[in-house]
């Protein structure tokens, strides 16, 4: 095999690119950066459009409606109509994309994989160029994990592009294992951890001037441990009523978190953003003395968790439950406490022991820092990776 000559081209395609409000458009943006830092020419479509924050978006939203529908068979008139959608905007990508690049392709087709979204391969297979697809998610088990039925043309889709790709990346050994189940040769699959960059904010992990501050980022889905934190922040407030909570993100749980914790009399103590620029997130987590990760025990626990990337890159010591992959990216003891997930009586115990202890939040907080991934690490792996399904 050859060296390259000249710089890889790549075209790296992330619908979430259009918007950084849920902020995997930021973390797309980011790879993008740090990409063409490594010595990448990268045309990046859609490209990044900066927004405000969204304290409201998502807020209250529920089950898709059709998952209600007494009849059946409205329910799959919906669900065929979200599959002709995906299928028309991923043609319509593709013409575009086809147009803009036909004359002057890139080496590579680089793009994060989305559920109903087909134009990687579309792409890739038109410009007669390789795929390397960024996988965070089998689309029929997150499908799954935000309260949908199995779907078997998300089951199918999901073979399809693992199979058809030249090379999958994915962030975890856990999910790893999920991609070769689903019937993908192992040969081709590149484990490569995600990183962020860095911001160059550091909290003050053993501040105690006023209180104690808790930061939760993300989203708020069920099996993110949303509820059961908002318990055990009562139960830890209440040797600690000092001790503060900003939950910083959205998404389906979110109201039942604000009313349970109006239930619980704790308006005053814990405080909702909705989604913020990172910069403001990033303020949040400078003001803040201990970050928090709750994650409930399911079958599918193969994620990576960007919440403690923006932890550890902020310095802050970390509460996290010990599921999936999170046991190694949180050294339990060194850099964080980890807890049994689901457990509500751990989690509070770990809140006040980090609140009663400035000494021990400061060298968590310390350790964490020299653990954190940095993006630079993760493009410079990719275009390697890049390169290389360039030259096959």
């Amino acid at each position: 095999m050859l060296p390259m000559t000249s710089p890889v081209r790549i075209l790296y395609h992330n619908p979430a690119m259009s918007s950084s409000r849920n902020w995997a458009g930021e973390r797309g943006r980011q790879l993008v950066a740090a990409m063409r830092g490594a010595g990448a020419t990268v045309e990046a479509v859609p490209a990044f459009e900066s927004g405000g924050s969204s304290g409201a978006r998502r807020r209250g939203w529920k089950r898709p409606t059709w998952e209600h529908l007494p009849c059946q068979t409205y329910g799959a008139a919906i669900r065929l109509s979200l599959i002709l959608r995906g299928t028309l905007n991923s043609i319509l990508w593709t013409w575009r994309l086809w147009r803009k690049l036909s004359d002057r392709p890139p080496d590579v087709v680089l793009a994060r994989y989305r559920k109903l979204e087909w134009t990687p391969l579309l792409v890739s297979r038109l410009l007669r160029r390789p795929l390397v697809l960024e996988v965070h998610s089998p689309a029929a088990i997150e499908h799954v994990l935000l309260g949908g039925r199995r779907s078997r043309y998300l089951t199918w889709m999901d073979r399809q592009m693992f199979r058809r790709a030249d090379l999958v990346w994915v962030h975890t050994p856990e999910l790893e294992q999920l991609v070769t189940q689903v019937g993908h040769d192992g040969g081709r699959i590149r484990l490569i951890p995600f990183g962020i960059e860095d911001p160059g904010v550091r909290a003050n992990p053993a501040s105690t001037t006023s209180g104690v501050d808790v930061a939760y980022v993300g989203s708020f889905f069920p099996w993110h441990g949303v509820s059961e934190l908002v318990v055990a922040f009562a139960r830890a407030s209440e040797e600690m009523p000092r001790m503060r909570l900003t939950m910083m993100g959205d998404g389906i749980a979110r109201r039942e978190c604000e009313e349970l914790a109006a239930r619980l009399g704790l308006d005053d103590r814990v405080v909702f953003t909705g989604w913020l620029q990172r910069s403001e997130m990033y303020e949040r987590l400078r003001r803040s003395q201990v970050g928090v990760a709750p994650y409930q025990d399911t079958k599918y626990d193969y994620y990576q968790p960007v919440k403690i990337l923006d932890y550890e890159m902020a310095g802050l010591p970390i509460v996290a439950s010990a599921v999936g992959h999170i046991p190694a990216m949180v050294a339990d003891g060194e850099s964080g406490l980890l807890v049994p997930p689901g457990d509500v009586d751990g989690l509070a115990d770990a809140l006040v022991r980090l609140a009663n202890n400035p000494g021990l939040r400061a060298s968590m907080g310390s350790m964490a820092r020299r653990r954190a991934q940095s993006i630079n690490d993760t493009a410079a792996a990719v275009v390697k990776i890049c390169e290389s399904a360039a030259l096959t």
